[in-house]
């Protein structure tokens, strides 16, 4: 089962956050699918069941950027 998790990254800058962000989303287990916006600050991924928060908010962190908040 596919679901849609959205993740506010508040520090994006540009359009090289966002392909920097989406690219290491992409290496993540579970993630199918990954679009971010810094104009919105928003990031979405798309996920399966063997998708963890917790691994996609230490990448998002290794990166330099901070998970604000999560929905599901």
């Amino acid at each position: 089962m596919v679901k849609e998790v959205t993740i506010k990254i508040e520090d994006m800058k540009c359009t090289g956050c966002e392909g920097t962000i989406r690219k290491r989303m992409l290496t993540l287990k579970g993630v199918y699918d990954a679009r971010a916006n810094f104009k919105s600050g928003m990031l979405l991924l798309n996920v399966s069941s063997g998708f963890q928060m917790p691994e996609a908010d230490k990448a998002i962190r290794e990166l330099g950027y901070t998970p604000e908040k999560h929905s599901k």
